[in-house]
């Protein structure tokens, strides 16, 4: 596909889909070489429920990994130190070791004495939210599972086909630099709709995520069995 043509594509899409499109390209760039090879350390199989919308066109997931807090962890939030919850995930067809797709997910949490309420900094493809909660419990529900995480567009996973997923999680991943960089793309995908092979965006971003993050506080890492995604059913006439 020319250089022409793929931006128009990309522009054709929501913002959501044109921030979930970049992060599969350059991620799959750069797992493609890598793939077999961690494929080779058996990893542990954890439910991941995957959901296509009603017009069929926008792939979600969502999956539980709230076992990377622990007591640690669990520890450093109570005394309201800042802590930060990244998943990165690659989407697969079934009988495929070529990812399709790939999502990511940054949730920082940052306790504020005066407003005695944990302030959270959601960042996942094309949406930057921030919320607050009283409790520890909301801290997980919002940063220690992933629901309705956007996972691939109809044009990266033809319905009907069956996918599985393979995530890592990090607690404080140790390159800040690299977090903040994930942050401003995701959050920003119009901003980076026609990067391609040769442009300095490109090779910028395809650099970063080369490297290797490095020790975090914790990791986990995980995968989903193969199943085909059910569709969200059409609200009915005079449902809202």
């Amino acid at each position: 596909m020319s250089r022409h043509r793929l931006g128009s594509a990309f522009r054709g899409l929501s913002s959501a889909a044109r921030g979930l499109a970049l992060i599969s390209w350059f991620f799959c760039l750069i797992t493609l070489g890598t793939t077999a090879r961690a494929q080779d350390a058996a990893e542990p199989v954890r439910p991941v429920t995957f959901e296509w919308n009603d017009s069929e066109q926008l792939l979600f997931g969502s999956v539980n990994f709230r076992d990377v807090v622990d007591e640690h962890v669990r520890k450093k939030l109570t005394r309201g130190l800042p802590t930060t919850i990244a998943l990165t995930a690659t989407l697969f067809r079934t009988g495929s070791q070529q990812p399709v797709a790939t999502t990511a997910q940054s949730c920082k949490v940052t306790w504020h004495v005066w407003e005695e309420a944990y302030k959270i900094e959601l960042v996942r493809p094309g949406s930057s939210q921030v919320r607050w909660t009283t409790t520890l419990e909301g801290v997980l529900r919002r940063c220690a599972e992933a629901r309705s995480l956007l996972v691939a567009t109809s044009d990266q996973v033809p319905v009907g086909t069956a996918v599985y997923l393979r995530a890592k999680v990090q607690v404080n991943p140790l390159s800040p630099k690299l977090l903040e960089k994930i942050k401003r793309w995701v959050s920003r995908p119009s901003a980076t709709d026609t990067a391609g092979p040769g442009d300095a965006l490109f090779g910028t971003f395809t650099g970063l995520f080369l490297q290797r993050i490095g020790d975090a506080e914790r990791e986990l890492k995980f995968s989903s069995k193969a199943v085909r995604p059910r569709v969200q059913e059409k609200p009915k006439k005079g449902e809202s």
